[in-house]
C-alpha cells in the first residue's frame, strides 16, 4: 500500500535552472569548470602591452622588448596563480536551520584549504550568473585560508517557493594576485533541500475541529499546569523555572515540572489543490501557521487530514510541527 503522504508528491523533481545565453568571449573562455573573465583593470594592461609590443616591433629597442616581456609575464603568471588558488580550495554549504519560502535563512560556507604549506588568498563563493536560477545566496569572501585550515562562513539564502530544491548554483572565483581577470571555478550542485510553506500570520479558522473528549490530566510533563514536583536543573532548562527555595536549600540548582494535560485532540483539514495555484498556496500558508498556533500548547494533539485521508497521525510539540511542515513542504 502507498504512503498518502507521498503519494500527493510531485514525480518529476524540482524545476532546475536555465542556462543563461552566454557572450561568444566568454563562451571562448571556458573551458571544463573553469571560467575567465577580464576585468576593466585587464582590459588596460592587455591594451597597454599590444601597445609596447608593437612599439617594440617597429623601433627595435631593447628596453620595450624587456616591458613587453614582463608584462605578458604577468599575465601568463596571473592566470597560473589564480590557477593554483583554485585547485586548492573546496567548499562545503550546510543549511544551518529550517528554511522558509521568500524568508532569508543562514546557510554555513565552509572553505578549506587542503594545502598543507601555501595559504590561499582572497577567493569567494557566489552564485552562478550563467544560470537563471530563481534562488539567491549572498556571497562570501575569504581574505585568507591557513594551510589545512578551514573557514566558516554565514550567508543568508531565499528561496521563493516552497518544496524540495536545489540550493543556487555557486562557483569559487579569485582575482588573485593582480586583479587582472576573474576566475571562476563551478562547484557540484549541493544536496537538495526542503523548503517550508512561506509564515504567515496565524488564525484560528475552520480548518480545525475538536476530535475526541474533554481535557484531562496525563501525568506527563509539561512546562506549565498542574504542580508536578522537583528535579535537578539540566541545561536547556529555563531559567523561569527554578524553584529558588529550594535551590538555595539544596545549594544546586532545582526546576519545578508540572503536569501537562491533553488537551483536545484537534484535526487540521487542507483540501485537495495543486502546487503552484495562488488560492491552494495560500492554504497551505494558512494551515502551516494554524499548525504552529494550535501546538504551542504542551496538551494539544494535532493530526493533520489531506482530503480525506489523516497523512499525518495526531502528536504533540515540536516534533509534530516540524512533521506538518515536511508534509506541506511538497503537498500538491
Amino acid at each position: 500500500m502507498s504512503n498518502p503522504a507521498h503519494a500527493t508528491r510531485g514525480r518529476s523533481g524540482p524545476p532546475r535552472p536555465r542556462r543563461r545565453h552566454r557572450r561568444w568571449l566568454r563562451r571562448w573562455l571556458s573551458a571544463r569548470g573553469r571560467r575567465l573573465e577580464i576585468t576593466r583593470s585587464g582590459w588596460l594592461f592587455i591594451l597597454l602591452t599590444i601597445a609596447v609590443g608593437f612599439a617594440a616591433i617597429n623601433s627595435g629597442a631593447n628596453l620595450l622588448h624587456a616591458i613587453f616581456g614582463a608584462q605578458m609575464t604577468l599575465i601568463l603568471g596571473s592566470g597560473v596563480l589564480s590557477e593554483a588558488t583554485l585547485r586548492r580550495v573546496k567548499v562545503r554549504r550546510v543549511l544551518r536551520g529550517p528554511l522558509h519560502a521568500s524568508e532569508p535563512g543562514l546557510i554555513d560556507v565552509e572553505l578549506t584549504n587542503s594545502d598543507a604549506r601555501r595559504d590561499v588568498l582572497a577567493v569567494s563563493v557566489e552564485d552562478d550568473d550563467d544560470y537563471e536560477d530563481p534562488g539567491h545566496c549572498e556571497p562570501v569572501f575569504a581574505v585568507r585560508i591557513g594551510p589545512r585550515e578551514t573557514l566558516r562562513l554565514t550567508a543568508r539564502v531565499v528561496m521563493p517557493t516552497r518544496g524540495r530544491h536545489d540550493l543556487p548554483r555557486a562557483v569559487v572565483a579569485t582575482r588573485f594576485p593582480f586583479g587582472l581577470f576573474v576566475k571562476r571555478r563551478e562547484l557540484p550542485v549541493d544536496a537538495e533541500v526542503l523548503v517550508y510553506p512561506r509564515r504567515v500570520l496565524a488564525r484560528i479558522g475552520d480548518r480545525t475541529t475538536p476530535h475526541d473528549g474533554p481535557p484531562h490530566g496525563t501525568g506527563r510533563r509539561a512546562r506549565d499546569g498542574e504542580f508536578l514536583g522537583l528535579r535537578a536543573y539540566r541545561d536547556g532548562d529555563e531559567l523561569r523555572r527554578l524553584h529558588w527555595p529550594a535551590t538555595a536549600r539544596l545549594g544546586q540548582p532545582v526546576v519545578r515540572e508540572h503536569e501537562a494535560g491533553t488537551g483536545a485532540r484537534v484535526r487540521l483539514t487542507l483540501r485537495p489543490g495543486t502546487a503552484g495555484d495562488p488560492a491552494f498556496e495560500a492554504e497551505v500558508e494558512h494551515a502551516a501557521a494554524e499548525a504552529g498556533l494550535r501546538l504551542r500548547d504542551d496538551g494539544v494533539r494535532l493530526e493533520l487530514e489531506y482530503g480525506d485521508r489523516v497523512v499525518v497521525p495526531a502528536g504533540s510539540g515540536p516534533a509534530q510541527h516540524r512533521r506538518v511542515l515536511d508534509f506541506l513542504a511538497e503537498v500538491g
